[in-house]
C-alpha cells in the first residue's frame, strides 16, 4: 500500500514540474504579443540610414516613401514622392506600436502617408470620404536582414521597406530625391512616343511605354506597356502601380507583365540613357519613336475603356469652341440648366462597348462632392461606323434617361450627332491624353484623360 501511495506521489511531482516545464517553453499570449512588439521596434530603429519604403493604395496608384524612426522620442522622420515639397522636405511626425491582432505599426499623427487616406479631395484628390483609400496602421508580416513588410489594416496595401545605404540617405537628405524624379517627368516630356523592343520568336516587336507621373485617381502612378503582338493584329496591354525611389521607379505589385515577361524597375543606365529591367535583369532601353506606334481609336474597349472629362477642367490641346461645349456642362449643374437642381460635382465619361459596337455617353452628378459610383447618372448611347483613318460617324441608339443632366449635356448631344469626329493622342507635361477633333469644323477640340 505505501508502495502505491509513494508512486502516485511519484506521478504528481512529475506532472508538476512537467506543467511548469510547458509553461516556460510556451509563453503566454500577451508574454509573445510583448516579444512581436519589442521586434518591430528593434528591426525599425535598426537602420542607422533609415529605410526605403514603397506603398500602393487601392483607389489610386503607387507612392515611394524614405523614413528613419527614433525609438527614444517615437518620431519618424519621412519624405514621399507625392508632391514637390514632400520630395525635398523631410518633416517629423510620431509613431507607435502596439498589439492589435498582431503586432501593429500606427502613425499616429499627420504625415505624408496620412495624404492618401485623407477624406477631403481638396487635399490630395481622391473621393470624399476615402481618399485614395490607403492606411495609417499597418500589421506586421515578416522581415529579414535588410527587408521589413506590414499589410495595411483594412485596405491590405502592402506596405515594404527595404534598408537605405548611406549614399541613398545623403541623396534623400541633401534633395537628390525631386531632382530624380523631375528627371523621369522630363524624359517623357521630351519624348512624346517612348517604346522599347521585345523578342518574340523571330520577330521584334515595338512596345509603346507610358509613366503617368500625376496623382489622377484612375490613371495616376502608373506604368503601361503596349504593344502588336508577332501575329500583327492582336493588341497586348498592361499596366501596374508604381513609386518612385532613390534608385529610380519600382514596379509595385507583382510587377508588371506583358507578353509573360515580368518587369519589375526602371533606371539611368547613364546620364540620358533610359531602361527598363524584368525580373531576371535583363535591360531594355527606352526609345521614342516619331509618330505613335498604336492608333488611339484601336485601343477603346481594349487598353481604354474611354475618355473622361471631370469637374470644372479643361485639359490642355482644348480649343476654345471645344472649352465652349465642355463648360456649359461643367458650369451649367445648377437649377436653371438641370430643371431645379443644383450639384457641386460632376463629369462627362465617354466609354466604349467594342463587342456591341455601341458608344455611351454618360453624365455623373453628386450633391456631396467628388464620387466615383455614387450621385446619378445621365446615359445616351449610339452606333457608330469607323473608317480606316479612324474617323467616327455616331447615330443616336437611345435617348438620353435617368440622371439630371441632360440639359448641361445638350450641347456635347448635339456636337456628336452633326460632327465626325477623329480621335487622336495629344501629350502634354509628360501626361497623355485622348483628343477629339471634328472633321466638318477643325477648330472644335476637347481633350479628355484615358481611362
Amino acid at each position: 500500500m505505501k508502495r502505491i501511495l509513494y508512486l502516485f506521489m511519484a506521478l504528481l511531482t512529475f506532472a508538476g514540474c512537467k506543467k511548469e516545464e510547458e509553461l516556460n517553453f510556451d509563453d503566454r499570449p500577451e508574454v509573445r504579443m510583448n516579444q512581436s512588439i519589442e521586434e518591430v521596434n528593434t528591426i525599425l530603429a535598426s537602420s542607422p540610414n533609415g529605410w526605403i519604403a514603397t506603398l500602393p493604395t487601392a483607389g489610386g496608384g503607387g507612392y515611394g516613401f524614405y523614413m528613419t524612426f527614433d525609438r527614444a522620442n517615437q518620431v519618424v522622420q519621412m519624405a514621399g514622392d507625392l508632391t514637390d515639397e514632400s520630395a525635398t522636405k523631410i518633416a517629423p511626425s510620431t509613431y507607435r506600436v502596439k498589439a492589435n491582432a498582431g503586432a501593429e505599426l500606427i502613425f499616429d499623427t499627420y504625415n505624408y502617408i496620412s495624404l492618401l487616406s485623407d477624406p477631403n479631395p481638396s487635399s490630395f484628390g481622391g473621393v470624399t470620404g476615402t481618399g485614395l483609400r490607403s492606411d495609417v496602421e499597418f500589421l506586421f508580416e515578416r522581415s529579414t536582414a535588410d527587408s521589413l513588410i506590414l499589410t495595411g489594416k483594412k485596405y491590405r496595401q502592402v506596405l515594404k521597406m527595404v534598408k537605405a545605404t548611406a549614399a541613398q540617405k545623403t541623396a534623400y537628405e541633401s534633395a537628390q530625391y525631386k531632382t530624380l524624379i523631375d528627371k523621369f517627368k522630363a524624359f517623357f516630356v521630351n519624348n512624346a512616343n517612348p517604346f522599347i523592343e521585345v523578342v518574340s520568336g523571330t520577330t521584334t516587336l515595338k512596345v509603346t511605354l507610358t509613366l503617368n507621373s500625376t496623382n489622377s485617381l484612375n490613371s495616376g502612378k502608373r506604368i503601361d506597356l503596349t504593344g502588336v503582338l508577332a501575329d500583327g493584329t492582336t493588341i497586348a496591354s498592361a499596366n501596374m502601380k508604381f513609386a518612385y525611389t532613390i534608385n529610380g521607379v519600382s514596379i509595385l505589385g507583382d510587377g508588371l507583365i506583358w507578353n509573360g515577361i515580368k518587369f519589375v524597375s526602371m533606371a539611368w543606365k547613364d546620364a540620358n540613357t533610359l531602361a527598363i529591367y524584368d525580373s531576371t535583369g535583363k535591360e531594355y532601353i527606352v526609345n521614342n519613336s516619331t509618330v505613335p506606334l498604336v492608333p488611339l481609336h484601336l485601343l477603346f474597349g481594349s487598353k481604354y475603356s474611354g475618355l473622361r472629362s471631370e469637374y470644372k477642367t479643361i485639359y490642355p490641346g482644348t480649343s476654345t469652341a471645344g472649352a465652349d461645349i465642355l463648360n456649359y456642362f461643367h458650369n451649367g449643374l445648377i437649377p436653371a440648366i438641370t430643371g431645379g437642381f443644383a450639384f457641386n460635382y460632376g463629369r462627362i465619361d465617354l466609354d466604349w462597348n467594342i463587342v456591341n459596337k455601341r458608344f455611351l455617353i454618360n453624365g455623373r452628378s453628386s450633391q456631396s462632392g467628388p464620387t466615383e459610383t455614387g450621385g446619378w447618372v445621365t446615359t445616351s448611347s449610339y452606333t457608330y461606323t469607323v473608317d480606316a483613318n479612324g474617323v467616327y460617324k455616331f447615330t443616336q441608339f437611345s435617348a438620353p434617361s435617368g440622371g439630371y443632366v441632360s440639359g448641361p449635356l445638350s450641347r456635347f448631344y448635339t456636337f456628336i450627332l452633326n460632327n465626325r469626329v477623329a480621335f487622336d493622342y495629344f501629350s502634354s507635361g509628360g501626361v497623355l491624353y485622348g483628343r477629339m477633333t471634328s472633321v466638318e469644323n477643325p477648330a472644335i477640340v476637347m481633350t479628355f484623360l484615358l481611362k
